[in-house]
């Protein structure tokens, strides 16, 4: 805002004085105006970009959780069906509910015994099981909401199939227990895989186990 040099009229100046002072005075109002106004459209822009940016992370972190959650319960959903698979071999049977009938999942179970469920030498450590003949896809049915003969459209429905492994397990103790090393794989929808070593590259996963002994 520019300042002017000239002197105030004096009491005594004509009516041209004064209209030239008062000309001055608005311009120089109208000056101090504008700056408020730039500085308040600046402020109001720096509000909404702070705004728009909190939504944003806030956002990232609900779908996160959502994630977190949904590959949480997938995991749960893959030890569930494994225990079946599990407890029925026990029994020298065949798990063939869902669908499975022609997958002979009793043939999938990793006989090689472990020790424990912290064994180093568990097949569920190795990449290449997950990838393997020994990996348990669980069947669509089993996860999946359907209608009909198809999954039904109008619900939410995973696209990654919960994965397990089932390997034997017998401990070093007198007397040795035995059962299954049952280790599950869930996945939310924005998981993505690397073919060669089944390892995700992005998005949510979890991994839970359960261990089911057998009684003498």
């Amino acid at each position: 805002m520019m300042i002017s040099s000239l002197r105030p009229c004096r009491p005594q100046a004509g009516p041209a004085c004064r209209r030239l002072a008062a000309a001055r005075r608005r311009k120089d109002q109208r000056g101090a105006v504008l700056v408020v106004a730039l500085v308040l459209v600046l402020v109001m822009s720096l509000l909404g970009t702070f705004a728009i940016r909190n939504a944003t992370q806030s956002e990232r972190s609900v779908n996160g959780v959502r994630s977190a959650e949904i590959s949480r319960e997938a995991a749960e959903t893959a030890l569930r069906f494994c225990e079946q698979v599990a407890i029925f071999d026990a029994d020298g049977k065949d798990y063939t509910a869902y669908g499975t009938a022609s997958e002979q999942l009793r043939s999938k179970i990793i006989a090689t015994p472990v020790t424990s469920e912290i064994d180093a030498s568990a097949s569920w450590r190795v990449p290449a099981s997950w990838t393997g003949t020994n990996v348990i896809k669980v069947p669509q049915p089993y996860f999946m909401k359907f209608d009909g003969s198809a999954p039904d459209a109008k619900v939410p429905q995973l696209n990654n199939a919960p994965l397990c492994l089932i390997q034997k397990l017998q401990s070093t103790g007198v007397p040795p227990l035995k059962g299954y090393l049952i280790t599950g794989r869930g996945f939310a929808n924005n998981a993505r895989f690397d073919p060669a070593t089944g390892k995700t590259s992005q998005g949510a996963e979890a991994w839970l186990q359960s261990v089911l002994t057998q009684m003498n």
